[in-house]
């Protein structure tokens, strides 16, 4: 029993050593999650920089890059794709809400992602 003990307490501590380990100090600290909107997002001051495009590379190039199904219809490369196909990318996310097909976006991030392209796709 004590063996089990040992060994379990081991393993945490390594792993919650290895969870520390990273580039701390290489550089600014590190963005909140992609696409979830992060704190002091609000509809007044999003943008492709602080929201939408962590969104659209969290949830839509999975099927919109490379050889993805999603390809056919639209291919994500970044702002300026989003820009040129901001009526279809608007028409399937807000208006018919088809996409993403994977699953729907929490209310926030739909909200967010409808202010975002109300106010013109700001980058």
């Amino acid at each position: 029993m004590k063996q089990i003990v040992k060994r379990t307490a081991w393993f945490l501590f390594v792993t919650c050593c290895l969870a520390g380990c990273g580039k701390d100090g290489d550089g600014p600290s590190p963005e909140p999650p992609p696409g979830n909107g992060g704190e002091g997002v609000t509809v007044d001051n999003v943008t492709y920089a602080n929201f939408a495009g962590g969104l659209f590379q969290s949830r839509c190039s999975s099927c919109h890059t490379g050889s993805g199904p999603g390809t056919v219809q639209w291919v994500f490369s970044g702002y300026g794709s989003v820009r040129d196909n901001l009526a279809r990318i608007n028409d399937a996310v807000i208006v018919r809400k088809i996409m993403p097909q994977d699953g729907s976006l929490t209310n926030r991030q739909f909200e967010l992602l409808k202010a975002w392209i109300d106010k013109g796709a700001p980058q």
